[in-house]
């Protein structure tokens, strides 16, 4: 029969019959399954045990597999963590729903669980969803609360009118992102007023190829040679050339599609969250009274 989770199936009058390792291999999946959306939703053993009704003893003995679910419970441990009983299984993705039209979205709640499973105490605060909801009804009531979390390592900044950003610690230190060249030279760019023109055009317009002079002429700008020497700089675009009638036509081309303008896009929005930051925060979790270096 194999391992302790070998699957024997016999077909016996019209009905597939399984041996026990199918079942045991299920109640394994249902233990680890609960540990990870437990600790997924932030709750501590004893707040699930809680919710469900059972003492906390029973929720360890789940998770370590001494015992199963009773089968009546699985519903209402499903809907804790906001997953199908298949889900609690293993029988499907619990994310399977998320399209491309939903990851953002998903992304984002995701991002708000975390914040508010960092400061999370079932002892005093209640149920989890409580706090989530209330969560998001404070910060969607005023655009301008800020959620931070640092330690001496990463950071995650959350607001919702912008979206997130979750930076690691560079392995030189913050400091050194002041002493990169390359930063420098994206920085320059982006204020810089022809390059700042010319990108406004080309991305209202959506110009993923343009000839220079085209584009200086809708952008208004004076020195063409210059802001071609910028949008080769910038990465972001290439030069390309086209024999037509013997004759060489030179163009530029948006390179990697869409993809690098995103980053540069980031770059943009956390500059205007930083020129107009209020410190106005719902979540701080850090110490504000130093920084590492």
């Amino acid at each position: 029969m194999g391992g302790p989770f070998s699957v024997l199936a016999v077909e016996c009058a019209g009905k597939t019959w399984y041996d026990g390792a199918t079942k045991e291999a299920e109640n394994m999946r249902i233990a680890d399954n609960i540990a990870r959306l437990r600790k997924a939703r932030g709750m501590t053993q004893e707040a699930l045990a809680e919710v469900i009704g059972v003492a906390a003893q029973t929720i360890s003995k789940w998770e370590t597999a001494a015992t199963w679910p009773d089968v009546a419970l699985l519903p209402g441990i499903a809907d804790v963590f906001g997953v199908t009983i298949d889900a609690l299984y293993g029988r499907e993705d619990a994310h399977r729903s998320i399209t491309q039209d939903t990851a953002i979205d998903a992304a984002i709640e995701g991002i708000r669980e975390t914040i508010v499973a960092a400061i999370y105490n079932p002892e005093l605060d209640g149920k989890f969803e409580d706090q989530l909801a209330q969560y998001k009804k404070v910060m969607q009531s005023d655009p301008r609360h800020r959620s931070l979390i640092e330690n001496d390592r990463d950071v995650l900044y959350f607001r919702e009118a912008v979206g997130a950003v979750a930076l690691r610690k560079p392995e030189a230190g913050w400091s050194s992102l002041f002493g990169q060249v390359e930063n420098l030279e994206i920085l320059r760019l982006a204020a810089d007023v022809d390059f700042r023109r010319a990108m406004q055009v080309i991305i209202s317009r959506r110009m993923l190829s343009f000839t220079l002079s085209s584009l200086a002429r809708a952008a208004e700008v004076d020195d063409a040679e210059r802001l071609g020497i910028m949008l080769q700089s910038s990465g972001l675009f290439a030069r390309r050339e086209l024999m037509i009638d013997e004759a060489p036509l030179v163009y530029y081309e948006l390179t990697c599609g869409e993809s690098k303008l995103h980053l540069l896009y980031a770059v943009l929005v956390f500059a205007q969250e930083l020129k107009t930051y209020e410190g106005i925060h719902y979540c701080f979790i850090g110490n504000s009274q130093y920084f590492t270096p």
